[in-house]
């Protein structure tokens, strides 16, 4: 592809919020995250300024970015605005990122799409005219698909770089996958929060989204590398599970009153696995939804937000991290409007933090 790295990043991207196609009634809903990030609500001011972190890349050690695509869900929507709800609350309470770390926007996602390999070419030509006009590349239009390059794009300007990512439904943790297989290979280990497996090959023939991405990821990955914490439902035992794929599960009844044993087991199970590296996906759903209810599959009796820090806390102080996410915060499910202050936003705000 002969674009430069920063281009194809100035292709795939928007300002933080921008991702979203909301040029009418949705026009303003990312202007509070904007302004707190930007300090300005002019066009051309948050335009440099965004033109400025890209220019950053190869100086930082980390990034931020947002994947606004909920086309990989299942029940109900709204993750598409997670990124925008979550940096809202973030903002709020943090202020401001760690030095080290930028905010690179959201990548630009047509919201009935999910991955190009579903695509045909009649439509892969028609999406590429409207996001891409006048070039003549074969580029990528589908939010999975945009991320994959993406990543590429990122490790080519900095090959050190942490990369953070705002979802989005958890689909979206697949090309985070791609990327760690890409530039590890099988020395990466995956810590995976959520309250469903997500072990399915395929769900209604669709082989990337919400349900499946953990069953891909597993053969990308060596054995025993990946720790599945707070699984609650699911239509198969812990024990097929754990006997199909090589992996720990570790469901969230087994974890109250046992915290620090249960923090014990996930260390001990990832230093026998031998990795050194560790990227952390997080299912808000895994998180009780007395905390975090604003999601789109919520299952009671899950993992308290102090449980889950915890263990983050305990992985990051054992391992390099090499990267992590926040997935599947639906603000619009709390039918409210200001996400700075709706709880299942804040504890994701807590999430992202604990991942600098």
């Amino acid at each position: 592809m002969n674009i430069s790295a920063l281009d194809r990043l100035r292709l795939f991207l928007r300002p933080p919020g921008r991702g979203l196609h909301t040029n009418s009634t949705g026009g303003g809903y990312a202007v509070p995250v904007l302004k707190k990030l930007y300090g300005t609500e002019s066009v051309k001011e948050i335009g440099d300024a965004w033109e400025e972190s890209l220019q950053r890349i190869r100086r930082v050690e980390g990034v931020v970015f947002g994947i606004p695509s909920d086309t990989g869900a299942g029940i109900l929507r709204g993750a598409n605005f997670g990124p925008i709800g979550v940096r809202e609350a973030y903002f709020e309470r943090y202020k401001t990122y760690p030095k080290g770390i930028i905010d690179i926007g959201d990548i630009i996602v047509v919201p009935q799409l999910l991955h190009d390999h579903m695509l045909s070419d009649i439509q892969l030509k028609s999406t590429r005219a409207e996001l891409y006009p006048g070039r003549a590349e074969n580029l990528p239009v589908s939010p999975l698909s945009i991320a994959e390059a993406l990543y590429e794009a990122l490790m080519e300007l900095n090959p050190e770089l942490k990369v953070f990512m705002i979802g989005g439904d958890h689909s979206v943790t697949w090309p985070a996958m791609v990327h760690c297989n890409k530039r590890f290979q099988q020395d990466f280990g995956v810590l995976h929060f959520d309250a469903h497996s997500d072990l399915m090959e395929n769900r209604l023939g669709v082989k990337y989204c919400f349900a499946t991405w953990a069953s891909h990821a597993t053969k990308l990955m060596g054995p025993h590398q990946m720790a599945q914490v707070g699984i609650r439902t699911s239509s198969k035992t812990k024990q097929y599970w754990m006997d199909k794929y090589p992996l720990l599960q570790v469901w969230a009844n087994e974890v109250s009153g046992k915290e620090i044993e249960i923090i014990t087991q996930v260390l001990q199970y990832f230093i026998k696995s031998g990795v050194k590296k560790i990227y952390i996906t997080n299912d808000i759903d895994g998180t009780d939804p007395s905390s975090a209810p604003a999601t789109g599959t919520p299952e009671p009796n899950g993992l308290s937000p102090q449980f889950v820090l915890g263990l983050i806390s305990a992985v990051r102080q054992k391992f390099e991290l090499i990267g992590g996410d926040v997935v599947e915060v639906a603000p619009p499910l709390s039918g409210g409007r200001e996400y700075s202050h709706e709880k299942t936003c804040q504890v994701a705000a807590d999430y992202l933090h604990a991942l600098f």
